[in-house]
């Protein structure tokens, strides 16, 4: 019931960073749909950036998952959803080719 374990600083930050390149990649699909599949130049830097933010994400879940006394759900759920973010940007960009 009382223990020391608490959830991890790095693996949240590993979260925020997956949440906020979906929320990148969704704007910039509806953004497109509505320019009737015409992006601009400033969705594939929305791109970019959102795979920089996944790779560090990947990177802080596997640091935090090396932390003591931690939740280890957190730093997992944030490795799956970065790496389920960097698949779907990657097919985006392979299938816009």
């Amino acid at each position: 019931m009382f223990t020391s374990r608490h959830y991890s600083f790095i693996g949240m930050l590993s979260i925020v960073l997956a949440v906020c390149s979906l929320i990148g990649l969704f704007t910039a699909i509806l953004l497109s749909s509505y320019n009737k599949g015409k992006a601009r130049g400033g969705y594939g830097a929305v791109g970019l950036f959102g795979i920089i933010a996944n790779i560090t994400g990947v990177i802080a879940g596997f640091i935090s998952l090396r932390e003591r006394d931690i939740y280890t759900w957190v730093p997992k759920l944030a490795v799956a959803l970065n790496l389920l973010d960097i698949l779907i940007w990657t097919l985006l960009i392979v299938w816009g080719m």
